[in-house]
């Protein structure tokens, strides 16, 4: 295990906080881990799915403890609701560059319409880094747009459709985004959610999309 001293800006007690996350060595040996992270595999076959801390900066520590905290939700909420979860987190090169992709298939639904796939943006940062009046999260969005049902995606992921969830840190982060999204990538791919709401109910009717905003909201039970 690898741990990492952090600052946890929202803590009011209390001392310093650290992190802990697996180190490389941990992914080469050859142990099972059933019990560790209650799955069928065996630790050499987690080298595409799990993210190790060797050498990881303490500077993106607050976004690899949300992409994590988002994970272990998505996870129970699965686990409750009787459905399958894919999490993969590492080995991601591709067009475009993604914090994590995952999978969610209800096994009572027919074999090819059971399975619906989403890519993760964990977005804590305000709308910045413009150049030519567009910035920097939208220029991101743009190429998940370009990207959507192509050949490309279908190469390199198995897939076409796909929806992409940008989680923000505050509802007026997320409608100043949406309205952004709304102007110039108007569609129903780009799910939009914030932290307070994910972490109260991830289950729950949380997202919104540029689309159709004003008339309803998603869940992933819809």
């Amino acid at each position: 295990m690898n741990r990492l001293p952090y600052l946890d800006l929202d803590q009011v007690n209390g001392g310093l906080s650290y992190v802990y996350g697996l180190s490389d060595k941990a992914i080469r040996a050859d142990i099972d881990i059933e019990q560790m992270f209650d799955t069928v595999s065996r630790l050499p076959l987690y080298h595409n799915v799990a993210k190790t801390f060797d050498d990881h900066s303490q500077r993106t520590l607050d976004h690899e403890l949300e992409i994590s905290y988002f994970h272990i939700e998505l996870k129970e909420f699965c686990q409750k609701n009787g459905l399958k979860l894919y999490w993969q987190q590492a080995d991601l090169k591709c067009t475009i560059h993604l914090d994590a992709y995952f999978a969610i298939t209800d096994p009572k639904k027919p074999e090819n319409k059971n399975t619906s796939h989403y890519f993760l943006e964990i977005e804590r940062a305000k709308l910045s880094a413009y150049r030519d009046h567009e910035s920097g999260i939208m220029r991101k969005l743009g190429k998940y747009y370009d990207y959507y049902n192509t050949d490309a995606c279908e190469k390199e992921w198995n897939f076409r459709l796909y929806r992409t969830v940008i989680v923000q840190r505050t509802e007026e982060r997320r409608e100043n985004l949406l309205k952004e999204l709304h102007e110039k990538h108007n569609h129903r791919m780009f799910w939009l959610t914030t932290e307070p709401l994910y972490k109260k109910d991830i289950g729950g009717e949380i997202f919104a999309t540029p689309k159709d905003q004003v008339q309803r909201s998603y869940s992933f039970l819809s």
